[in-house]
Parts: structure tokens; C-alpha cells; sequence
């Protein structure tokens, strides 16, 4: 792909900004970040924009990709909640609709939100195949265990042999920990730490009834946690003592889950988790420190070395999104869908305003056109088709208000 540039806007990453910027790419990295005079051959004009790095969703389950949510708790744990799912008609609605079509719904619900990787927790033999069909990237490469506790499903090799795994291959090792009150639940740490598997490479997922010994000894061993606020509430009523996570200085990040538990994307998920920490400890979360956890901090956690910010050699993984008149970081945190004027992965835009469509072209990027939230955009592959295909699979027109694309069947 030839080298083109992004050029005019506010280029941030968590550790400085750059007005009226320049960001040059080539081979699908950032070549050279200087002023906006020295732009490549093929220019974006950004000058309405917050250059970010792409965003990082840390936990979601892409096959689960659906809606309405189910959540009849507060629940002492997944279980029941599960239990609820599997007996549930929007379950039995879900079932009808290929995998592949699910990857796809979940992937694109990212990449509209401008994520450019997300963490789909799930057995490799079931995400796999699937990964590089995806408008957006996955996390490939990771060791994991459905959770902790007698009752978790069978992913996986176990925790010590995947933990092992883990350090050998210096990939993440994902489980979802102390996810409910029962005692079995409140115990995960101590049984983690028993199996060999709480180091720097554990990425542990909701995290909500850990104790101040176990966030100490989480702290003590470099392990990184993700908060998952919205669907904490849904299912729990309560989320992780986030204030006491931050003030331990533990490398936290935040994921989505699925939309049958969580909310509608990382847009959303951002302005919730703000909105709740608000509520429980009476201050404010600041944009900054929650850009942070969906960029450099999911980056540190799934040892993506390259990615997560904005910096010569980086991979080039880019949003822009448009000037809300906040501070940079603000425009981000406090984004709709209507925001996000152009996403890059790996140096190839693959969404924006329909504005930009004369870029794609030189480029040789193909695309579709569409009307996202009664914003005209252009986007890779046929999210179009996909809704159809959705809506013949069920016998209705299936609308999502996490891809609210306009579409006829």
C-alpha cells in the first residue's frame, strides 16, 4: 500500500499531544510523526479531529454477540445467569444464526465504536477459524481458562499448564476470577495462586469479590485486571472496588463483555464506568485515566509490544475521532458513533466518514457505503448483507442498537 498520511488534527497518546500534527504511514506502521506540512503523497485532513491510538477492547465473547441482554439477577454468581441464557427465547433466536455470522456481528459492533483489537475470550478451536475473516482484529495468540471455581467449563489444559504455557510463549493468560460472592468464588484467588497461575502474564476478568490480601498479592505478582462495569451492574448489581485497584497502582483495563450482559460498545462501556465510579466514590474518573485503560494499559496486558500507542515504528492502528470541544482525551471518553471520523488497522483505513471515500479509493481499499446512526459512512465488507442474512436466519428484521445501520430486507 502506498504511503499516505493523516494530517491537521490533535494527535494524543496518554503521554503527550501534538496540535495540528502529522502522522505518515507506511507498510502498515507509523513512518514519521512531525508537523502537518510533512504529509505523504495521499492525505486525510484531520483538522476537525483527536488522533488516537486504536482502541483496545479487553474483554468480550464474540459468539455471544446478540440482544436483547438477559439478566434477571442480581446473581451470586455466572451460573444462574447462565442457566437463564440457555432457557431464554432470545437464546433459542441466537441459535439460528451461524458462528460465523456472530463473529462478524460482534467484530463490527467493535470496529464502529473504534476498536481496532478486542479479547475474545473463548476456546481456540471455536474462535480460530474465524479470526481472519474479522474487519477488526482479535487477539490470536493467548492461554486461558473459563474461571476458576469446581463449576467452571472446560477450557483449555487447566490453569497451571496454561499459565505455563503463557510465560513460555509470552502470551496472556485470560480467566475470568471472583465473579460472584458464594464462598467457592471469594476463595479464586488463593486457588489461582495454589495452581501456578497468578504472574505478570495473568489477565484476570471482573475481578469483583477480591479482598485487600487479594488485590495486594495481585498488585505484588504484575497481574492485570479488566473491569467490565455495565455488565458487573446487569448481572450483579455491584462492580469491582475500582478506586482501590486504581490506588494500587494495578494495570487495569476495561472490556466490554457481550451485549446479552453488557452494553452496547466501548463508547458506551467508557461513559458507564465514568458515570458509576462517580456514583460509588463521589469524584471524578478522569478521561485521561480511562483512555489509558483502553489503550496503552490492555496493550501492556496482552503483550502487544507494538500497539496501544501513537509512535514511530508502532503498528499503525489509528482512530480519529472529531473534536467534541472537551479536552483531547474527553473527546474520546464522551464519543457516540456519530464521533468516529476514521478508523486505521495496520496502516489500511477500513471505516470513516463518507467524506474520506476519494482516500479508500487511492488506496485501493474497497468498501460500502451505509448510514450509521444517521451519519453517511463508508466501512469494509458488507455489514449490510450480514443484517440481512441475520434477519432471514430469525424470520424478522433484526435491528441492533450496537450496529444501528439502516438496512432493508
Amino acid at each position: 500500500m502506498n504511503k499516505w498520511s493523516i494530517s491537521g488534527g490533535t494527535i494524543l497518546t496518554p503521554d503527550k499531544s501534538i496540535k495540528n500534527g502529522s502522522i505518515v504511514i507506511g507498510n502498515g506502521k507509523i513512518s514519521k510523526i512531525s508537523s502537518a506540512g510533512d504529509n505523504g503523497p495521499i492525505t486525510i485532513d484531520a483538522k476537525k479531529g483527536v488522533v488516537v491510538p486504536g482502541l483496545i477492547n479487553a474483554h468480550d465473547h464474540l459468539l455471544g454477540t446478540y440482544y436483547p441482554k438477559v439478566a434477571n439477577g442480581p446473581y451470586i454468581n455466572w451460573l444462574p445467569w447462565d442457566n437463564d441464557l440457555k432457557s431464554s427465547p432470545v437464546y433459542e433466536e441466537r441459535q439460528r444464526i451461524e458462528n460465523r455470522d456472530l463473529y462478524l456481528l460482534g467484530a463490527y459492533r467493535n470496529l464502529i465504536s473504534g476498536v481496532t483489537l478486542v479479547s475474545d475470550h473463548i476456546p481456540h478451536f471455536v474462535g480460530d477459524p474465524f479470526y481472519d475473516i474479522l474487519p477488526t482484529k482479535a487477539v490470536k495468540k493467548y492461554a486461558l481458562a473459563h474461571s476458576v471455581a469446581s463449576f467452571a467449563l472446560a477450557w483449555g489444559d487447566g490453569i497451571t499448564e496454561e499459565y505455563r504455557k503463557a510465560v513460555r510463549e509470552d502470551i496472556p493468560f485470560v480467566t475470568h476470577i471472583a465473579e460472584g460472592f458464594d464462598d467457592e468464588t471469594k476463595q479464586d484467588i488463593a486457588v489461582i495462586n495454589q495452581l501456578g497461575g497468578l504472574g505478570d502474564h495473568s489477565v484476570f476478568v471482573h475481578c469483583i469479590a477480591f479482598s485487600d490480601e487479594d488485590l495486594n498479592l495481585v498488585k505484588q505478582r504484575g497481574a492485570s485486571c479488566v473491569w467490565c462495569g455495565d455488565s458487573n451492574m446487569s448481572m450483579y448489581n455491584q462492580t469491582m472496588d475500582v478506586k482501590k485497584f486504581i490506588d494500587k497502582g494495578i494495570n487495569l483495563c476495561i472490556g466490554t463483555d457481550s451485549p446479552m450482559t453488557g452494553g452496547e460498545n466501548l463508547l458506551y462501556e467508557m461513559k458507564f464506568d465514568q458515570m458509576i465510579y462517580e456514583r460509588i466514590y463521589g469524584e471524578r474518573l478522569y478521561d485521561e485515566a480511562i483512555l489509558k485503560m483502553v489503550t496503552v494499559n490492555p496493550a501492556k496486558a496482552f503483550r502487544q509490544k507494538n500497539m496501544g500507542r501513537i509512535e514511530e515504528g508502532a503498528v499503525a492502528d489509528l482512530c480519529v475521532f472529531r473534536d467534541r470541544g472537551r479536552s483531547p482525551a474527553g473527546s474520546i471518553v464522551h464519543a457516540h458513533l456519530r464521533d468516529v471520523m476514521l478508523v486505521v488497522i495496520d496502516g489500511r483505513p477500513v471505516y470513516g466518514d463518507s467524506n474520506y471515500a476519494n482516500v479508500f479509493d487511492e488506496l485501493d481499499v474497497e468498501y460500502q457505503r451505509i448510514v450509521m446512526d444517521g451519519a453517511d459512512k463508508i466501512i469494509i465488507g458488507d455489514p449490510v448483507g450480514l443484517l440481512r442474512r441475520i434477519s432471514r436466519a430469525v424470520g424478522f428484521k433484526k435491528e441492533f442498537p450496537f450496529l444501528p445501520i439502516e438496512f432493508d430486507i
